[in-house]
């Protein structure tokens, strides 16, 4: 099953009766499709394009939200990702800037240098929502010390899945780039 598809059963389903390791499974895909989406994203050498990577990770949100049996608006998945930012430290708008001044300054593998961050932080801030959604849904207040440890646990465990060493080792060389011959 392709992501495509995965995204379209997590968005179509209903998880009332599913099971907690489906609902986890499903997040999990949820997680990592938007973590490479908005990976794939930073990586295209267009200044600015990394403008949508807030819109992906609400719409993350939001799919998460749908797993764990919460239905919000897009404009209350943005509001969590923003809270997210807030309490885990990371400027969503910094981050954007520097994506941006990395590309500028970097042109061809800026978009190399903030791919692994970029995933690392979309990772983050998806299991760092988990916590929160389940909190609030119990009625406790999402604590903030456990979601910055969810969140800098999960950015480590993500290299697993996308770094910059991974980052560089798949980097097309010059040969691999070379015009075909006739």
């Amino acid at each position: 099953m392709g992501y495509l598809d995965t995204l379209d059963k997590v968005l179509t389903s209903n998880f009332q009766d599913a099971t907690a390791e489906e609902k986890d499974r499903a997040a999990k895909d949820v997680i990592e499709i938007c973590s490479f989406a908005c990976a794939g994203l930073v990586l295209q050498p267009i200044p600015g394009l990394e403008t949508a990577v807030l819109p992906i990770q609400a719409g993350m949100v939001l799919a998460l939200a749908h797993v764990f049996g919460e239905e919000i608006s897009k404009k209350r998945a943005h509001e969590i990702v923003m809270d997210l930012a807030a309490i885990t430290g990371v400027s969503i708008v910094g981050r954007a800037a520097l994506r941006t001044a990395i590309k500028l300054l970097l042109p061809g593998i800026g978009g190399v240098v903030a791919a692994p961050f970029t995933f690392s932080a979309t990772w983050g801030t998806g299991y760092a929502a988990i916590h929160y959604l389940k909190s609030v849904k119990s009625g406790a207040k999402p604590d903030a010390a456990k979601i910055r440890e969810i969140f800098e646990a999960e950015k480590k465990r993500s290299e697993a899945h996308y770094s910059d060493k991974k980052a560089r080792e798949n980097r097309p060389n010059e040969q691999d780039l070379a015009e075909p011959k006739a």
